[in-house]
């Protein structure tokens, strides 16, 4: 066997192995019951992010304005009084609308 048949060989086998791997997890995490605090937090990553309308991963009041519920305790939320809200800040403070 050439030593370019080995590595291809051990390459194929190594992403065999690799794709079982990922299938078995894959098949692990379906199976898992939905965390309802990770679709909480999911929430508040997609709503932050769609308010942050300069993408540069914190709200200011003007942005925070498009959620009248985050907008209202926007003061209080701000934590560290830099007059933004982190993403940490603004989870504690949103409220998903059903």
């Amino acid at each position: 066997m050439s030593a370019h048949t080995a590595i291809v060989r051990s390459s194929l086998i190594a992403a065999l192995l690799a794709g079982a791997a990922f299938a078995v997890a894959a098949q692990a995490q379906s199976k898992a019951p939905a965390d309802p605090s990770v679709k909480a937090n999911a929430a508040a990553e997609m709503a932050f992010a769609g308010a942050d309308k300069n993408n540069d991963g914190k709200l200011s009041k003007d942005e925070a304005a498009a959620l009248p519920g985050v907008a209202a305790k926007f003061d209080q939320l701000d934590k560290n009084k830099d007059g933004v809200l982190s993403l940490e800040e603004f989870g504690v403070g949103y409220m998903p609308t059903k």
